[in-house]
């Protein structure tokens, strides 16, 4: 062999030791300690209920990080934990709720990404998957029981106004209008008793999806934590990137017809209620949209960090309805060609 052709072999060896030892210099560390730490993060959202929505994406990473025997264990390990504190009382069983509601949800969104599904492919089948299994699981509940749904729910609501209104009596700075709607709680129950069964259907849906797109929203944005493990052709631009397709907008205008006939008297009770559940089914997706156009808008702006952070929590706390309005109007509009010219203008 002659020294030129010695001298190549030798440096693609070389070449390909460095590229080793950079691809292991990103690969993280793992053991039993950030294992538990994974858990333990899990299980504090799931305890704190605004917090909820986040609770599945420790499981995610540890489900892409550990794999699924592992992260079940954990996830066993964590109801064991949730239930023995509610026998103590130390726990009011949120978490013994959430927890593992959680831990499918991660396992979900993980499988999704090892089998390379679009993530918005993810949300919707899983997401449907789990509302149809609620759904079911109510309904069984409500023919086998005695007084259905309603016998269930209305003691439990007259207790609950009960003990806040006990515990507000004598608070300091309680108001009296909060007091009132207690009271008439308490000699009506119905009066939650009844939205809660004719617009839960609607919140249901919602509830997960969102939990979904947070999940997969977040786990997507942590990409470097497990990108080293699974090859994913999808990122974060991909899941906000989201056009719904125009025949869409003909079931949504539907279901608002329903709505608005209700309120100006021309249909009967039951089309309000289809109307708002209608509107929440469709209306979700339309948020989806919406916050993807809000999000190429912050980065138009520059707005990076904890500034765009605070600028989404803000938007998605007390705007979100503001966010739905935009995704249908982006049906016509199309406000993602405006960043786009404007972007091309900037190269220039």
């Amino acid at each position: 062999m002659s020294e030129e052709k010695k001298n190549e072999t030798h440096s693609q060896d070389l070449g390909n030791h460095g590229s080793d030892d950079m691809k292991s210099l990103l690969i993280p560390e793992l053991n039993t300690s950030k294992l538990a730490f994974l858990g333990v993060l899990a299980f504090l959202f799931s305890s704190l209920e605004p917090f909820a929505l986040f609770a599945s994406i420790p499981f995610t990473i540890s489900f892409l990080l550990y794999g699924k025997w592992k992260t079940f264990a954990m996830g066993v390990v964590g109801c064991l934990v949730a239930f023995l504190l509610v026998q103590v009382k130390f726990n009011q069983g949120s978490a013994l709720g959430t927890f593992p509601l959680a831990l499918i949800y991660g396992y979900l969104i993980s499988r999704t990404i090892r089998l390379k599904n679009h993530p918005l492919q993810g949300i919707v089948t899983n997401g449907a998957a789990i509302f149809a299994v609620i759904i079911g699981l109510v309904l069984m509940v409500n023919f086998q029981t005695e007084g259905g749904l309603r016998g269930i729910l209305t003691p439990y609501v007259e207790q609950t106004a009960t003990q806040y209104h006990e515990s507000l009596v004598n608070a300091v700075g309680a108001q009296g209008e909060q007091l009132r709607q207690l009271k008439d709680v308490m000699n009506d129950p119905s009066l939650v008793v009844d939205p809660i069964l004719q617009y839960g259907t609607g919140f249901v849906f919602v509830t997960i999806m969102i939990s979904f797109w947070v999940g997969t929203f977040v786990v997507l944005r942590m990409g470097a934590l497990w990108r080293p493990f699974h090859e994913y052709p999808h990122d974060v631009k991909t899941l906000t990137s989201l056009k719904l397709p125009f025949p869409m907008v003909w079931p949504l205008m539907g279901v608002l017809a329903l709505a608005i006939g209700h309120a100006y008297e021309f249909l009967g009770s039951w089309a309000e209620i289809i109307g708002l559940n209608g509107l929440m089914v469709f209306g979700v997706f339309y948020f989806f949209q919406g916050f993807g156009i809000l999000s190429e808008l912050l980065t138009y702006w520059h707005f990076f960090g904890f500034l765009r952070s605070m600028a989404i929590f803000f938007a998605v706390i007390m705007a979100y309805q503001i966010l739905t309005l935009v995704g249908v109007l982006d049906t016509w509009i199309d406000f993602r060609r405006f960043f786009t010219n404007k972007n091309e203008e900037e190269k220039f």
